[in-house]
């Protein structure tokens, strides 16, 4: 029993400590290229890359995804109907069924410059004004008179009623808040059924159903396209305030870190007290709640201020921001002893920034870089939506069939071959795109792209500051820091390990990924069963997964600091940093982790702030900026937009001092276990942070 406890203590668990190097004197600069085989691989997955772009530029037509399509294939808004920019349906009480979202509406659909704004039918007359009221297919001429009313409407060629509409996703969709007004006649359809409210809100219903998706992904895509230069202009001021939040944390970070502490508190207490505010005035004026919408309305709404208007919203948002604020006040409370510490922490991290002036500026490389591949991505994507060619099927007139044997419903067809003389009752008309079925695999393959290239970037921006902190931490003299530091790291990052990069990169774009499926199958069988089990299982794997990729990037953020200073590959950094962390694991909890919870504070306020500015701007509360804004179907779409663009600027400026609080953390680790602060082997740390962790050199003068 004595000698196994012997050789547990001479072979701990995580390793040993490590020994003094007398020769040790910060990054090393005799160092061999790492996971070359990472890196050519990353370079094939980029070529890839190229070649599906390849394809959805060839492929692709964004326009469709703007703009719906006739009865004929042809786009809306384009071409010879630029001015047309709304679809018609000629008989909607066709579309009251579900099956339209399988087989679409079989009836004429016209481009018409805009929807109709009153009733009219047709009463069998011959008068000019029934000739000017007529809506017809794009070849036909209403207003010639060789050409008989009743024909035209009888053979389909114009519409023989319409009602008033208003536009969803471009389609002209009947307004039937109540009953319609067609004086004392009653109008049927070509089955002889009446047409009446009930059944055009049914077909309302089941086309909105169809496009309530589509409706919302072209709004959004278009108030994107008409404010592009308002979202840039947002994402420059986050990024103008990030930058003079950092640059003055250099100067006063302990005033700095205490005031992001107040204002995130301040911001919690006024969102609580607000969306409160909203909550009681509307209950005061309203008791319109979410269950007291209309089926049609819950499953879809025009406008997203449509939610903004109900109670049940802003008190969800009430105890959102009340629990944001009391956890945490309770974890402020909690931890304030250790927020000096922290502070102080972050105070020797701002000397280490303020020797290496350019680390301020590095993040705007990593940050223009994921912003090149976010907007690669998005274009992909776009082209590869509206790849595809166009797919006829043909549609019968009544609901019995098309009663021929030449045409079946929903079989497809083609316009040039098509005899209508063959099957009165059918007609052959666009149904949709028929997307390659390589597309998909494209979509995976480009979603993925997007992870590695993204998280890549990432862990590139990591291990440059890394080197350049490890090179501030490492020597003796402060005073004395390499002039290039952040050169020189640069340099040794892309010659020796970029292949590291790609190899840390690629683990955590693997677990996103398998990630994103899980997502997908989840919501899946959210549709086809209600099986609690199955749900429950797939919640703790998503759970498990979120765990397990917060973990490796943890692993990943020490292997790089590692890397940067020892020149080793993945698998060895990692396992260096692993061990040594876990030797120190409670000096890591207690200060390195704290230190970060107050930046991702200071991250919070910038963040929390510009999206409740854009937010009181862009909702019109703010007099006088709303006439110079761009006109949009959702005011959240800029805000939302605005807001996570922040998250992710403010992320790449604060991630430098994130970087210099885990690097010269982890530095300070090798440092306690290398010296011991004798006259031999003394601390390479600063005397303002050997007074922070109670450690002193003996008999040695060192300038801080």
């Amino acid at each position: 029993m004595r000698e196994a406890k012997v050789a547990d203590e001479t072979t701990p668990m995580f390793g040993e400590a490590i020994k003094y190097d007398p020769e040790f004197a910060g990054p090393l600069k005799n160092r061999s290229c790492t996971d070359i085989i990472c890196l050519l691989l990353f370079l094939a997955f980029l070529v890839g890359w190229g070649i599906v772009t390849g394809f959805a530029v060839y492929g692709g037509d964004p326009e469709r995804l703007l703009y719906p399509t006739d009865s004929e294939g042809r786009v809306c808004g384009r071409g010879e109907f630029v001015n047309k920019t709304y679809l018609l349906f000629f008989d909607l009480t066709r579309c009251a069924s579900p099956k339209v979202i399988a087989t679409g509406c079989p009836t004429p659909q016209v481009c018409v410059s805009k929807c109709p704004s009153e009733n009219w039918f047709y009463t069998g007359g011959e008068t000019e004004a029934d000739r000017t009221k007529l809506i017809c297919r794009d070849n036909v001429n209403p207003m010639d008179t060789s050409k008989n009313v009743k024909d035209l409407v009888i053979n389909g060629h114009c519409a023989f009623y319409y009602v008033e509409s208003r536009s969803l996703a471009g389609r002209c969709i009947p307004i039937v808040d109540g009953a319609l007004e067609f004086g004392d006649k009653i109008i049927k359809n070509v089955d002889q059924e009446n047409i009446d409210s009930e059944i055009l809100t049914k077909a309302s219903h089941y086309l909105a159903k169809f496009y309530k998706t589509k409706e919302v992904a072209e709004g959004v895509f278009q108030d994107v396209q008409r404010g592009w230069w308002v979202l840039l202009v947002g994402f420059g001021v986050a990024m103008v305030i990030s930058f003079l939040w950092i640059l003055l944390l250099r100067f006063i970070s302990a005033f700095m870190i205490w005031f992001s502490i107040v204002a995130f508190l301040l911001l919690s207490g006024f969102g609580a007290y607000y969306t409160l505010n909203k909550y009681l005035t509307l209950r005061g004026t309203s008791n319109a709640t979410f269950s007291d919408m209309s089926e049609m309305e819950q499953e879809f709404s025009l406008e997203f201020s449509r939610y903004a208007e109900l109670e049940t919203t802003w008190l969800v948002l009430f105890i959102i921001t009340l629990v944001i604020l009391v956890v945490c006040l309770f974890v402020l409370i909690f931890l304030r002893k250790r927020i000096a510490i922290a502070v102080a922490l972050i105070g020797q991290a701002s000397k280490a920034v303020g020797s290496i002036m350019s680390t301020l500026f590095f993040p705007l490389v990593p940050y223009i870089l994921q912003l090149i591949f976010l907007v690669l991505f998005c274009g992909v994507a776009v082209l590869l939506a509206s790849a595809g060619k166009a797919n006829y099927r043909i549609m019968c007139k009544s609901e019995a069939g098309c009663d021929c044997p030449a045409y079946k419903e929903n079989d497809t067809c083609s316009m040039e071959t098509f005899d209508a003389a063959l099957c009165p009752n059918a007609s052959c008309q666009f149904f949709d795109y028929v997307e390659d079925p390589k597309v998909p695999w494209f979509h995976a393959y480009n979603l993925f792209a997007l992870f590695w290239s993204m998280f890549f970037v990432s862990a590139f921006g990591e291990m440059v500051l890394a080197g350049a902190f490890a090179s501030w931490y490492w020597v003796f003299d402060k005073s004395k820091v390499p002039t290039f530091a952040l050169s020189m790291s640069l340099g040794r990052t892309l010659r020796y390990h970029t292949g590291t990069l790609a190899f840390g990169s690629l683990i955590i774009a693997i677990v996103r990924m398998i990630r994103v499926i899980l997502e997908y199958i989840d919501h899946k069988v959210k549709q086809k069963t209600d099986s609690k089990i199955i749900r429950a299982l797939l919640c703790c794997c998503r759970c498990c997964l979120w765990c397990l990729e917060k973990f490796l990037k943890f692993i990943n953020r020490n292997a790089y600091v590692y890397c940067a200073i020892y020149g080793k590959n993945f698998c060895v950094s990692a396992k260096n940093a692993f061990s040594l962390i876990m030797r120190n694991i409670v000096r890591v909890v207690v200060l390195d982790k704290v230190t970060d919870f107050l930046l991702f504070i200071g991250k919070m306020v910038v963040v929390g702030g510009i999206g409740v500015a854009s937010f009181f701007i862009f909702s019109g509360e703010v007099p006088g900026v709303g006439p110079h804004l761009p006109e949009m179907n959702y005011y959240l779409t800029p805000v939302i937009i605005i807001t996570i663009g922040t998250f992710f600027i403010a992320s790449a400026f604060f991630d430098v001092y994130a970087m210099a609080v885990d690097t010269l953390f982890l530095c300070f680790l090798e440092d306690c276990e290398r010296n011991d602060g004798s006259a031999e082997k003394p601390y390479f740390m600063s005397k303002d942070l050997m007074h922070i962790l109670n450690k002193k050199n003996k008999d040695v003068d060192k300038e801080d």
